[in-house]
């Protein structure tokens, strides 16, 4: 018999296994797996739990929103535990899930988890902490994961997302010098952000596409301030059209990257606030994560 044990987030994991924690507790039984359940209790109770039973546990599994998940890859990465992670999304935007087509139904979810193989998931890692879809600052960066889901449902994500960047022009700018292989770029930024995903924030991005998860290299995406109606309109098409061209938006991969600036800037990892800083040394830990699905 395997060891599983099973983390469930006390606000986010609670509701969405309300009506259907048995069963899946059945499915994970049904593939011999001995469970282990943990309701969490607080701030750096994942951590400490994960430190304390390493190496017990063939299977971590997770249920709650990204933020939970990020916690769990991310100490499971730091602490150098061999351990096989699976994911049952119950959070409101569930990036990761989507992106993975890990379905939404916990009892699908569930038996993904328990009749899956095993996946090699890159993980980033900004000044020494851990992001494993998402590290994003500037416009949106701080609101737009907490956006309420119906909220959303009834605005429509592609009218969303349309008005969102009719209002670039008004957002704050950050002069930034970005470095990467041997490149530079310099100029003022609204909203940057290096990910592993091919959803954001609730939000299929075309632009985003060709994803590799297990390539040792993460998409940047760094739109520029648009200064006149052309460029705003210019910026609007790169999006619509999934393209980038350069002036308003630029797009790249690497495996390493550093961002300065003049003053501290916040930036959210997979969706919670992952601290402010003038200069961000970012890379890319190529299949650092097993997840099982």
């Amino acid at each position: 018999m395997k060891n599983m044990l099973f983390i469930i987030n006390s606000v986010s994991g609670k509701i969405a296994l309300e009506d259907t924690l048995m069963s899946v507790i059945e499915i994970f039984s049904n593939a011999d797996y001995d469970i282990h359940i943990h309701l969490t209790r607080g701030e750096g109770d994942i951590e400490n739990l994960i430190k304390e039973t390493k190496g017990k546990y063939d299977l971590i599994v997770c249920c709650g929103g990204d933020g939970t998940l990020n916690i769990v890859a991310g100490t499971v990465f730091q602490e150098g535990i061999d351990v096989r992670i699976g994911y049952i999304p119950g959070g409101t935007t569930n990036d990761f899930a989507a992106s993975h087509r890990i379905d939404t139904v916990t009892t699908v979810a569930a038996t993904q988890i328990a009749e899956g193989i095993d996946r090699e998931v890159d993980l980033g890692i900004l000044n020494g902490k851990p992001f494993i879809y998402v590290a994003a600052f500037g416009m949106f960066s701080d609101v737009s994961y907490q956006t309420d889901r119906e909220m959303k449902k009834a605005m429509g994500h592609a009218a969303y997302v349309f008005e969102g960047i009719k209002s670039f022009a008004k957002a704050k700018a950050y002069p930034l010098t970005v470095e990467y292989d041997g490149k530079t770029i310099e100029g003022d930024f609204i909203y940057g952000m290096v990910s592993n995903s091919r959803r954001i924030g609730g939000f299929e991005l075309p632009i985003l596409k060709n994803i590799l998860y297990d390539d040792g290299e993460m998409e940047v995406t760094l739109i520029r301030k648009p200064k006149t109606a052309s460029e705003t309109q210019k910026l609007i098409n790169s999006f619509l059209n999934s393209t980038a061209d350069d002036e308003t938006v630029y797009m790249f991969k690497t495996s390493a990257l550093k961002i300065k600036s003049e003053i501290e800037i916040p930036w959210s990892l997979d969706g919670e606030y992952g601290g402010s800083f003038a200069e961000s040394d970012i890379k890319v830990e190529c299949a650092a994560i097993k997840m099982r699905f």
